[in-house]
């Protein structure tokens, strides 16, 4: 096994930008990544090495991410700032950013496995392969257990416009 060190060096960066697409906030990405480091620093000892280390680290992120929104009952705020783009038509920008904030809040009310295996997935960007290592499943599983979040997903995405 790595030094802590190298593990913090190494992964920090890809942790963080996990945690930024799940939460649309960099300074909650950040507190986020660190209290994720810290929790994998104090349980390396439990990293079993079925799954990459990545992997292992995206899990701990995912679950601080949804604990806190569980303790805050509140989502985080996208920040837009319609002048960082002031070429672009405001009203689609308003309209991707609230379809992105609505994507991570139903992703985060999907039934386990399907909110996991979305989340690494999308905000990951994890391969089946991956995937099905982290639960102890078969590509195919993966692959399945995906394509039926992704359409609860779209099932809850449609019934809040109606």
């Amino acid at each position: 096994m790595e030094k802590f060190e190298d593990i913090y060096e190494k992964y920090y960066r890809k942790v963080y930008l996990f945690l930024l697409k799940l939460s649309g906030d960099s300074s909650h990405a950040e507190e986020l990544t660190q209290d994720t480091l810290f929790k994998a620093f104090l349980h390396i000892d439990q990293y079993e090495g079925r799954s990459s280390l990545y992997t292992w680290l995206c899990t701990i992120a995912k679950n601080n991410w949804l604990a806190e929104i569980k303790r805050k009952k509140e989502f985080v705020d996208t920040g837009m700032d319609p002048e960082i783009n002031s070429g672009m038509n405001v009203e689609n920008e308003v309209l991707d950013r609230h379809m992105a904030e609505l994507i991570r809040k139903e992703i985060a009310h999907l039934p386990e496995p399907y909110g996991s295996v979305c989340a690494m997935k999308i905000y990951a960007e994890l391969t089946y392969r991956e995937i099905a290592a982290e639960f102890q499943k078969s590509e195919s599983w993966a692959k399945m257990t995906f394509f039926r979040g992704k359409t609860m997903l779209m099932e809850r995405i449609v019934s809040s416009f109606l």
